[in-house]
């Protein structure tokens, strides 16, 4: 498994994801707890890394740094996000990472700017979980930083909710993903 370095602290602004507790029911049909991911909740990441990536087990995912680095080393400085959990089991989480100019994720702009990774459990999609989790995140960030990316799929039906929540497509970001398909870069600035 590749191991992603540590980042000068004074590149991670403070900010506290901590308190977050919401109880929440997803479109009448499910029940639903979200709560910030702590740097104990490593194996939650890398599960919802798995359905983020489309990738078949979480070995594939360790055997690809370029993916593996959503979840390496997680709790490092800055790090933060939510999880939706279904009694003990998590059904859905995003999170934030900032990267650095040498070391960084498929939707890196700056290394001002925090990129997100997201999922959701495929039985549990369509019930507004992904759209709670994004804007809580969106929420927490906007006074922190100035902007939040991410890349997406063109054909990733989700492109929807993000542009929804104020993300635009960064011109001329599209590039062959490693699938063969198309995948492109998007940012919701704060201001």
């Amino acid at each position: 498994m590749s191991q992603i370095p540590e980042m000068d602290d004074d590149l991670r602004p403070e900010y506290d994801f901590t308190s977050l507790t919401v109880v929440a029911r997803g479109q009448g049909r499910m029940d639903y707890t979200i709560r910030a991911l702590t740097g104990e909740d490593g194996a939650i990441v890398w599960e919802m890394l798995r359905y983020a990536s489309h990738e078949p087990s979480l070995e594939s995912i360790q055997e690809q740094p370029y993916l593996a680095r959503y979840a390496s080393g997680w709790g490092r400085a800055g790090d933060s996000g939510c999880v939706a959990t279904r009694g003990a089991v998590s059904v859905a989480a995003a999170w934030l990472r900032l990267w650095s100019e040498d070391n960084k994720g498929f939707g890196y702009i700056s290394k001002e700017i925090l990129e997100l990774a997201m999922a959701v459990a495929p039985d549990c999609r369509n019930q507004g979980i992904g759209t709670r989790l994004l804007m809580q995140l969106l929420d927490r960030a906007t006074d922190r930083f100035p902007a939040v990316s991410l890349n997406v799929r063109q054909d990733n039906r989700v492109v929807r909710l993000y542009e929804r929540a104020g993300f635009i497509k960064v011109p001329a970001s599209e590039v062959i993903n490693r699938t063969g398909g198309v995948s492109f870069n998007m940012v919701r600035k704060f201001e």
